[in-house]
């Protein structure tokens, strides 16, 4: 069973805490993605959990053993990095019988998952190849291949898919994927890619400064994002917030004075509160001047064939990003109305955090 369980973990270096604290339970077979900005943990946190750094505080298990204080090899895990680090005097095969041979695997047993770990992931051509003599994607195939010899308990992905080309990064995703589904294994993947973290996970772990934001579904944290943070971090284009006021009755009064009335129940606040509308891009839709909720002039037009993307300044300080059908032929300087779809909104409150939808 390869669940995971981190209990209070922290990390200092010097006096500097990265990891403040973090408390997570990642569940046997369950594929789980740490996401957030560069400098946020998330890669010190994995490494925390395969034992290449050390803990601080706080405790580590992993299949119901604590291996806070357990080497690296004697944990259960494999790591696959996104540099590779395949040995560049072996072969393919060299490089994922290395392990295997250092337990002490016999030959024939050696050669049995090596060969049978290649033809799962159709690199069998590879075996004799040295890493020189491969594409990045080849690579990171092979990379793959030798944590998977190893049958761990969990398997570890930090940034795997940084260097390749965008086309290769969708074949590895779903080869990704695919390979979740046929191991049944608890993977943990780190990136700072949010679509790789919304088609692969089952869960999200956002992180912000060492800390846990949100933990949730790729639709839960899209869609019920916990707070300001999360729901600026995922999402390409990000959410809209939005300045506004609450007043008695519900109604939003948006920072240039324009008044909707929000349906949702919410918390008692004083009158005239101060709030954040958040509105995802694609419940902004283009209309008429009668029906406008906010007018903007175009700073941006960004036309990507079968959608439009449009870049809207609504008043000093406040934009609005628009996701539009790919005929819209709006260009920079035209001004345009729009209105929102408020069944899909959410409400923050003073402090940052999600008081609507519960």
């Amino acid at each position: 069973m390869g669940a995971v369980t981190l209990t209070g973990v922290r990390k200092l270096f010097g006096t500097m805490e990265v990891i403040k604290g973090i408390d997570l339970a990642i569940a046997d077979r369950e594929l789980v993605v740490f996401v957030g900005p560069s400098g946020c943990g998330k890669s010190t946190l994995l490494r925390m959990i395969a034992g290449l750094e050390d803990v601080d505080y706080g405790a580590i298990e992993i299949a119901g053993r604590d291996v806070t204080e357990l080497a690296p090899a004697l944990r259960g895990v494999a790591m696959v990095f996104q540099n590779y680090a395949l040995y560049p005097h072996m072969t393919a095969y060299d490089n994922m019988a290395y392990g295997l041979r250092r337990a002490g695997l016999a030959g024939a047993e050696v050669d049995k998952r090596v060969r049978a770990t290649a033809a799962m992931l159709q690199i069998t051509e590879l075996l004799p190849r040295r890493p020189k003599a491969m594409s990045g994607g080849q690579r990171q195939r092979v990379a793959i291949g030798r944590a998977i010899v190893r049958n761990p308990e969990v398997f570890m992905f930090d940034e795997p898919l940084s260097n390749l080309d965008a086309a290769l990064r969708v074949e590895m995703r779903s080869q990704i994927a695919r390979l979740h589904r046929e191991l049944q294994a608890t993977m943990i993947f780190v990136t700072h890619d949010q679509v790789e973290a919304m088609t692969l996970a089952d869960r999200i772990v956002v992180l912000n400064g060492g800390r846990i934001e949100q933990v949730g579904t790729p639709r839960e944290v899209y869609h019920r994002p916990a707070n300001i943070f999360v729901a600026g971090f995922i999402g390409s284009p990000a959410m809209n917030l939005l300045p506004a006021n609450l007043h008695r009755g519900a109604a939003l009064e948006l920072g240039w004075g324009t008044r909707v009335t929000w349906t949702a129940a919410v918390p008692a606040l004083p009158d005239n509160a101060p709030v954040t509308l958040g509105v995802r891009p694609e419940r902004v839709s283009l209309c008429d001047a009668a029906r406008a909720q906010a007018s903007g002039e175009v700073t941006l037009a960004e036309h990507l064939g079968d959608e439009t993307i449009l870049h809207l300044k609504v008043s000093d300080g406040v934009s609005l990003t628009v996701k539009a059908g790919g005929d819209v032929a709006a260009l920079v300087g035209d001004r345009l109305h729009v209105a929102f779809d408020l069944a899909g909104a959410c409400l923050f409150g003073p402090d940052g955090r999600r008081i609507a939808p519960d």
